[in-house]
């Protein structure tokens, strides 16, 4: 009497722990509405479970449990609460292969035993447990998960779907499985192989489309804050024109006193400090190339304050071959790390050098600087143990390696050396 109690408590829990589950797992809050609404559920769906075993018996419950357990509970999801299709099937067979832990512990408990009562009792403390661990662990994440695109979540559903059409095929609706025979007991271990790899191809691929997402959102923020300095550089000279413009006449008035009293040499000295503050509203040239001027103007300010002694030798055509974005970001964040670098030593120390060049048909970038801790080198890339930084190292390479060229990093006793070739 027992061990008949304990069996129904033992379908009870699954079936609870399956509607449960997949609902949870599909984002559906277990608020007190939802949870007496699949309390009904599991009430109807019992009532159908034991009218098939009373009029058909175990095994003829067992063929027909998909169609009186799985299906009407993927139906409720899909067509009750408006999920898609494919995520409500997919929660009910993640739960399914979940499901397989408690089976397991228990047939290993009862062979351990030869004690059926205390197989069923090892699956209802077995199946609470895992219930608790995965609402609290793994319900959200997977919940987040079943909200992707179909085309996103199809890989993660491979190895589930293979399971439940597995098993069913091999120990419900055939005995195959028991048979012991050698293709039907080494298929599951091939299509988990031919999943596994599946998984790491799609998920790579999606991972590299989430790089390459990511890096143009960084290009196009360094692009934005780049404009923002330049927008700010022309609001500077712009205002300062505007007063030299307003203080013109009064310059033209001092310089006429001196031109009529004759002083020659104060004149002469006068005009050359209003020349000085015309060329002071001008923007530095650098080179032809506008977005190389531009990025180089924008660090023009920066480099001055922190007194960095900045040589460059830059002989590039007007136009590039290559997207703005890109060399925004390459010479971005080069200098950027530079001016880092030698901000840790003292004035007169600070040293940048850049070189940039054309020769047969590349691009060459040399950037050199002076630093105060020698950076330490891994994987060819130097390693940065601040938070917040080593992203723009990275960066670099991530752009000369979609451009097909190639970036060295180097360091000896006084400079740290970055040389692209695009």
């Amino acid at each position: 009497m027992f061990e008949y109690i304990l069996e129904i408590i033992h379908y009870g829990v699954i079936m609870l722990f399956g509607i449960y589950l997949s609902a949870a797992f599909l984002g559906i809050g277990m608020n007190r509405s939802n949870i007496l609404k699949f309390l009904g559920v599991a009430v109807i769906l019992g009532i159908l479970n034991t009218i098939s075993f009373l009029s058909g018996g175990v095994e003829f419950t067992e063929r027909i449990y998909p169609m009186i357990m799985h299906l009407p509970l993927i139906l409720l999801f899909w067509k009750g609460y408006r999920y898609k299709l494919f995520p409500s099937a997919l929660s009910v067979s993640i739960v399914y292969l979940c499901c397989q832990i408690s089976n397991w512990i228990g047939v290993f408990i009862f062979n351990a035993t030869e004690q059926q009562w205390v197989y069923y009792g090892t699956r209802i403390i077995v199946n609470i447990l895992i219930f608790l661990l995965l609402m609290h662990f793994a319900a959200a994440a997977i919940a987040e998960l079943l909200r992707k695109d179909t085309k996103d979540i199809v890989i993660f559903g491979l190895i589930p779907f293979v399971y439940y059409l597995y098993d069913y095929a091999v120990t419900v609706y055939t005995k195959l499985f028991y048979s012991a025979g050698e293709v039907v007991t080494e298929f599951l271990g091939f299509m988990l192989c031919i999943s596994y790899v599946l998984f790491l191809i799609l998920y790579f691929k999606q991972y590299e489309e989430k790089m390459e997402t990511e890096q143009q959102n960084k290009t196009m923020e360094l692009q934005r804050i780049q404009s923002e300095k330049e927008v700010e550089r022309m609001k500077q000279s712009e205002y300062t024109a505007a007063i030299l413009r307003h203080d013109m006449r009064h310059f033209l008035n001092d310089i006429a006193g001196f031109v009529e009293n004759g002083e020659k040499e104060q004149t002469l000295s006068y005009i050359h400090e209003v020349i000085e503050k015309v060329d002071s509203t001008a923007g530095k040239k650098y080179c032809t190339n506008k977005i190389v001027n531009m990025i180089l103007s924008s660090y023009e300010n920066k480099m001055k304050e922190e007194q960095i002694d900045f040589t460059y030798s830059i002989r590039i055509p007007k136009k590039l071959e290559y997207a703005d974005s890109d060399i925004s970001s390459i010479l971005s964040n080069a200098l950027e790390n530079a001016i880092h670098a030698v901000e840790e030593l003292e004035t007169g120390k600070r040293k940048i050098g850049l070189d940039m060049r054309t020769h047969n048909d590349k691009l060459l970038i040399s950037i050199r600087n002076t630093y105060g801790k020698k950076p330490h080198m891994a994987d060819g890339l130097p390693v940065s143990g601040e938070p917040g930084h080593g992203f723009g190292t990275q960066s670099i390479r991530y752009v000369t390696e979609k451009l097909k060229g190639n970036c060295q990093f180097g360091v000896d006793e006084k400079y740290f050396i970055l040389r692209i070739v695009l």
